[in-house]
């Protein structure tokens, strides 16, 4: 079994990067890791999936909490009496690069795990990112009508004037790739406002 000593998490209910961490900082003395393939991982960081007894069981001394990894990115988290992952986070990147060391050339587990429908699916965007999108959400559902605002940021982003339902189609934009198109919609509400 591997095992890594000596490590910092900062346990939520939503996955967040080190780099984004609050004070509440765990310290964990010794943990074991798995390494799982990418789609078992993909359910994990998306807390959608609930591991059988058995597994459980072997975490019992451990608080329920283990690592994960896919080779490329860990993760701890810790699962409740049900088995469902009930705290996730990241670590910080020196820490991750132990862990990684210490897996490789390690072979995969199969994971017996159930897939559930959690809603918790990670996000790539930073909490600053997340608050600039609300205000914008929130600037757009105010200029609603507003056919000139509405048309003018539909422009801007679509390069395009040609469209129905603009305003659905710039909240979905929103929703899908912010990342492609955030300084330039902040800046642009900025502008208006």
């Amino acid at each position: 079994m591997n095992y890594i000593y000596n490590i910092k998490v900062n346990l939520k209910n939503k996955l967040y990067n080190f780099y984004e961490w609050d004070s509440e900082i765990t310290c964990i003395n010794r943990i074991k890791i798995y390494l799982v393939d990418d789609t078992t991982y993909n359910d994990i960081i998306n807390m959608n999936a609930k591991v059988d007894n058995t597994f459980l069981n072997e975490l019992k001394t451990f608080d329920n909490m283990c690592l994960f990894t896919n080779d490329i990115d860990v993760v701890c988290i810790k699962f409740n009496n049900n088995g469902c992952i009930d705290l996730i986070s990241k670590l910080d990147l020196e820490e991750e690069l132990e862990v990684l060391n210490e897996i490789s050339n390690k072979n995969k587990i199969d994971l017996n795990y159930k897939r559930i429908d959690a809603s918790n699916n990670y996000s790539l965007n930073t909490k600053e990112q997340n608050e600039d999108i609300k205000v914008i959400k929130e600037y757009l559902k105010n200029n609603k009508d507003n056919i000139e605002v509405i048309d003018y940021i539909y422009y801007e982003i679509f390069h395009s004037s040609r469209a129905s339902n603009k305003y659905e189609k710039i909240i979905s934009k929103i929703d899908n790739d912010y990342l492609q198109m955030g300084d330039k919609l902040r800046n642009l509400i900025k502008l208006l406002v």
